[in-house]
């Protein structure tokens, strides 16, 4: 079987910035980076971009975008640009950037810089990340120091804030938002 490659450019005005993005990618053998640059260029196929707030502004790509910024992307980008994603800037990881691109090439929608924490709890984020691990009540309730009812009670927070309809999409929400 053979593996879906990504062909991604990179835009963006911060050469050191891109030069971190390069190398992050090239730790993913699926992902091709086409070119990394202040401005788009002509060149091969492309599946996603990643692109600073203004070059996701002022250029129009052609593909997918995730955007790297710590603010919402703005009216007159995502009028530019059909925006697959929305990465934080100042705090992206590898393990984000990698994620992000994977699923906005996937056609999935990646926002983790509106989604803060969702109105959770700092104890339901910790919650959230022992479901996310496959912990079971039993062992939340040993590991936080909580009785079972308040770790049952938690969880149904979670899904609630989250929109979740199991526990299951709650991680894979938390997942996606970034929140864990």
């Amino acid at each position: 079987m053979q593996v879906r490659r990504i062909t991604v450019a990179i835009v963006d005005e911060n050469e050191i910035f891109r030069r971190g993005l390069v190398a992050c990618l090239a730790t993913d053998t699926q992902v091709d980076v086409a070119y990394a640059a202040p401005t788009p260029e002509a060149g091969p196929t492309l599946d996603l971009a990643i692109v600073s707030p203004d070059a996701g502004a002022r250029f129009a790509l052609g593909v997918p975008v995730v955007v790297c910024t710590d603010t919402a992307a703005s009216d007159r980008l995502r009028a530019t640009n059909d925006v697959a994603g929305v990465l934080p800037r100042a705090q992206l990881t590898p393990d984000q950037l990698l994620a992000g691109v994977r699923a906005a090439a996937s056609g999935l929608q990646v926002n983790v810089v509106s989604a803060s924490t969702d109105g959770l709890s700092a104890r339901n984020l910790e919650v959230l990340r022992l479901l996310a691990e496959g912990a079971a009540t039993t062992q939340i309730s040993h590991e936080l120091g909580y009785s079972e009812r308040t770790i049952k009670h938690a969880i149904a927070e979670i899904v609630r804030e989250l929109g979740a309809r199991s526990r299951a999409e709650a991680v894979a929400l938390g997942i996606r938002r970034g929140l864990i």
